[in-house]
């Protein structure tokens, strides 16, 4: 189904259920809590309607429904639902009526009850639920440590603890998430103290879960408060990688500037990955004071440590980073002269813009076009003086280098100074950058008839290089002034001006250069010109959607059957019948059989236009004026595919002309 079509039927569905919405929830009145609890104690009430009912509760219930529901939380089919309308009831009877129900059910029933328990955090029902630490049911046994955790009391927490000893190994991850959860719940309720020994209890586990141990690191440091510096640091000289990860994720969410020292003191000291590790997090940190242990560790040692302290210059982003930036772009190995180069261009600021300026003022060429790269990618828009001058430089890289950030950098305003910039172009390198840079100037001038007017100016002094560079950039413009002058252009006595000319024409991009390619078919006696001009003449007549009308492209058609003389010309004739659905068309590519050099092309065009025909509106006259000319394709098409198409074409035709 299309998106449109699949969006409006959610919408659809979503405006019909907005009634039924309202009426989901009754306002919250005793008489409408009174009506649902009657649907719940009527025995011939179905499933669904006291699903319904549970379900409505939740939202309006007071205590007057806790007994009723209660009672359903040992019915198999409701217990859940009964048990999502008891949740959020905010009186304690239902805690009571809950702790009730853990003697009565069992299986899902009673780990759904401890879940509830846990969502409530029932403080009372904390010694029931360690006495379920230990039962046989491995999901109740879980179910009662992630509700104790949930819980969160200094009971509960005490209780995990104490079932850590004893807990078998499939319980053990369960009783840990819950003593991680009873610790955040400690550390939320101001009790830090035992929130840090309940962590600290779960980093000695040796032979706990890595994800445990990582948990209980972060959560230790932090609910030291500003004491868990020293635990940050201790963990930061960890052989444990998980161990000391975690430590670096934790830094995200200490903001004491000592914190920056603690990971600035891994660079240089620790391996390599746990080195990379500790940058990245001083890149997320943004502090300017790790500089002096990055810029150190980017000088020298393993490359991919060095790359990453390159990389996180750039993420903390101090322009001061630049010069040292600047000088690393030397190095000998590619990989660090890319990241410095990578680093310079993201760090901000008016500083950094001026670093680039004086490497673009260097002797050194290849320096220049680094400098050049960067004012481009830094969009260094009040450079382009400095680009302008750069263009004219000895150096062909450089110049080439400095054209082509001018396109894009130069606004519509810079259009004259780019033209002459083309007109000075020395070499053939350079004209071809100054060109594309012209070019994509010009697409920011508005109107683009002005654009072409300033173009076109230029092409009575400019020399055969940038006279046929000029007539491209017309050709990419368009409109009726550009064509006015690539036409003028063909006149030109110069073979290469006069060949440019006739290619920009032959490509034009929009119709209107119809009537131009048509006369220059009729009128050149160079036949590389005419078949150009028929190629882009008859290029539009095969466009079945570009424009022109299928009556003027049959025209065409016609007109050009008078001008091709080569085999390929009447292969670009007979390429544009086949795409213009009229038996006229099939006529005229049948005058074509007799030749051997594009015999094959014109069956196909014929057989083409006779099958669209046939498919659609193919009766009667239509179908008769067929017959014929596909009985002379039948006898002359190659075999194969071809023939089997062209003798089902005409058994079509005759079938529906009414012949045998």
């Amino acid at each position: 189904m299309p998106r449109t079509r699949s969006v409006f039927a959610v919408l659809c569905v979503l405006a019909a259920a907005a009634p039924l919405a309202a009426q989901e929830f009754p306002p919250a009145t005793k008489e409408a809590e009174a009506k649902l609890i009657a649907v719940l104690k009527d025995t011939s009430a179905t499933r669904e309607a006291k699903s319904r009912a549970c379900r409505q509760l939740a939202v309006i219930a007071t205590k007057d429904a806790v007994p009723v529901l209660a009672g359903l939380l040992r019915d198999e089919d409701l217990s859940h639902m009964a048990r999502y309308a008891l949740e959020p009831i905010p009186d304690p009877s239902v805690d009571q009526a809950l702790r009730d129900a853990l003697g009565k059910v069992k299986g899902r029933l009673l780990v759904g009850v401890i879940g509830s328990l846990g969502v409530r955090r029932t403080a009372a029902a904390v010694p029931a639920l360690a006495q379920r630490l230990g039962d046989l049911d491995a999901d109740v046994a879980q179910a009662a440590a992630r509700a104790l955790g949930s819980i969160g009391t200094p009971e509960a927490a005490k209780a995990l603890v104490d079932a850590l000893a004893g807990v078998s190994k499939a319980n053990q991850l369960s009783v840990c998430e819950g003593l991680c959860r009873a610790a955040e719940r400690l550390v939320e309720t101001g009790k830090g103290g035992e929130a840090v020994a309940v962590y600290d209890r779960l980093r000695s586990l040796e032979k706990a879960p890595h994800q445990v141990r990582t948990a209980a690191v972060r959560g230790a440091i932090l609910a030291r408060g500003a004491d868990g510096l020293a635990l940050l640091r201790e963990y930061m000289g960890s052989a444990d990688y998980h161990l000391f990860a975690a430590a670096c994720r934790t830094t995200s969410e200490m903001p004491d500037p000592e914190v920056t020292q603690a990971l600035a003191a891994v660079v240089g000291k620790a391996p390599a990955d746990n080195q990379i590790l500790a940058m990245q997090a001083l890149g997320r940190r943004g502090d300017a004071s790790a500089l002096p242990a990055l810029l150190k560790a980017a000088l020298a040692g393993d490359i991919p440590v060095r790359v990453a302290a390159i990389r996180t210059l750039a993420e903390i982003g101090d322009p001061a980073a630049a010069g040292d930036l600047v000088a690393l772009m030397d190095d000998d190995d590619r990989a660090i002269a890319a990241a410095a180069q990578e680093s310079l261009a993201a760090l901000p600021g008016e500083k950094v813009d001026a670093v680039v300026l004086d490497m673009l003022g260097a002797a050194d060429a290849g320096r220049r076009v680094a400098a050049i790269e960067l004012i481009g990618r830094r969009r260094m828009t009040a450079a382009v003086p400095q680009l302008r001058q750069a263009a004219d430089a000895d150096d062909a890289k450089v110049r080439a280098a400095a054209m082509k950030q001018l396109g894009e950098l130069a606004g519509a305003d810079q259009l004259p100074a780019m033209l002459d910039l083309l007109m000075a172009a020395k070499d053939a390198q350079a004209v071809q950058a100054a060109e594309a840079a012209v070019g994509t100037v010009c697409a920011k001038v508005e109107p683009l008839e002005s654009a072409a007017d300033a173009v076109a100016a230029r092409l009575a002094k400019a020399g055969v290089a940038q006279k046929t560079a000029l007539l491209r950039v017309l050709a990419g413009l368009g409109g009726e002034k550009a064509l006015m002058a690539v036409r003028d252009a063909i006149a030109d006595s110069n073979t290469e001006v006069h060949e440019t000319a006739v290619r920009a024409l032959s490509g034009w991009k929009t119709p209107d250069a119809l009537p131009a390619l048509l006369d220059l078919a009729k009128t050149t006696e160079n036949a590389r010109d005419r078949t150009l001009a028929l190629r882009g003449y008859l290029g539009w007549a095969t466009r079945a959607k570009g424009g022109v009308p299928g009556p003027q492209r049959l025209e065409m058609c016609r007109t050009a059957a008078g001008l091709v003389r080569t085999a390929g010309e009447k292969k670009l004739l007979l390429a544009a019948l086949g795409q213009v659905n009229s038996p006229v068309s099939v006529d005229l590519a049948v005058a074509y059989l007799d030749d051997e050099d594009i015999r094959s092309e014109a069956c196909a065009a014929a057989v083409s236009v006779a099958e669209a025909l046939l498919k659609v509106g193919g009766k009667g006259q239509v179908a008769a004026k067929l017959v014929e000319p596909l009985e002379k394709v039948a006898k002359v098409a190659p075999e194969g595919d071809l023939a089997r198409r062209a003798k089902a074409a005409l058994a079509r035709a005759r079938q529906l002309a009414g012949q045998k």
